[in-house]
């Protein structure tokens, strides 16, 4: 087992069970940890044997904390430590019936005040992140948190593509040339919202839908959503559908004013 961090360093917390989602959280983390200059360190609270995720994670390098208690709020006080900056934990994916994550990790992605990267089982991981995906609204009071939160995680040079998708309450009724029109729009929205962007795209329709879309098509290594932290039926659908379609990870950004759940 590695050294613990010290309380000042920057930490990326990857929660770890003995599931098979373990060694995915693990090198998800470790990817995340790359990108924004912070060492890995794996919580795990006990259950099973005492060395399996000991075990594990040693194979990754990383330190493992082990922790008693109950799980939900034991691994969400482990998030609130002063030096996380990131907690890394494992999804289900669209087969399961507690839906995308299951009660553990939404107890954690509806309280924790930190950023949360959630891995699907079907991960695509890159040998490094260098493309995010940042869907938009396109508001200052909405886009400002965001990029806020994001501006200050990353520390490693990253392509930031900003997504925008219209639905028909929102797309512009008066376009004379759709298409020079729209690629204007879109010049205009990352001149406004984003300027370190270096690309964005415009669609049309369901918002989740093509979130996943432009993610494919762009190769994008990550997904970056903001949402409310509340999880009921119909307050984060947009969050629900990409984390049960998707198989990038996607970062969770906790902004609680009206931008969230874009």
């Amino acid at each position: 087992m590695t050294a613990p961090t010290t309380a000042t360093e920057p930490v990326v917390l990857a929660a770890i069970g003995g599931t098979s989602m373990a060694p995915l959280v693990l090198e998800t983390a470790a990817k995340l940890g790359e990108l924004i200059g912070a060492t890995v360190e794996a919580v795990h609270v006990d259950e099973g044997p005492a060395d399996t995720t000991g075990t594990l994670a040693a194979t990754f390098g990383v330190s493992v904390r082990r922790l008693r208690g109950p799980v939900a709020s034991t691994l969400l006080a482990a998030t609130e430590s002063p030096n996380v900056l990131v907690a890394v934990i494992g999804g289900h994916g669209p087969a399961s019936d507690d839906g995308p994550v299951g009660p553990t990790a939404r107890h954690i992605l509806e309280h924790t005040t930190r950023p949360a990267l959630v891995v699907p089982p079907d991960v695509r991981l890159p040998t490094v992140i260098r493309r995010c995906l940042v869907p938009l609204e396109g508001t200052e009071p909405s886009s400002r948190p965001v990029l806020q939160a994001l501006g200050r995680l990353l520390r490693n040079e990253v392509e930031l593509v900003v997504l925008h998708v219209f639905t028909d309450e929102t797309l512009p009724r008066m376009l004379d040339r759709p298409y020079q029109d729209m690629e204007l729009l879109g010049q205009e929205f990352l001149i406004t919202h984003c300027p370190p962007a270096g690309a964005i795209e415009m669609r049309r329709g369901p918002v989740a839908s093509r979130v996943v879309e432009v993610s494919e098509e762009r190769e994008a290594d990550l997904i970056v959503l903001s949402w409310s932290q509340v999880g009921e039926e119909g307050r984060a659908r947009v969050v629900r559908d990409v984390l049960g379609a998707s198989d990038r990870p996607v970062l969770l950004l906790p902004v609680t004013d009206g931008g969230a759940d874009r």
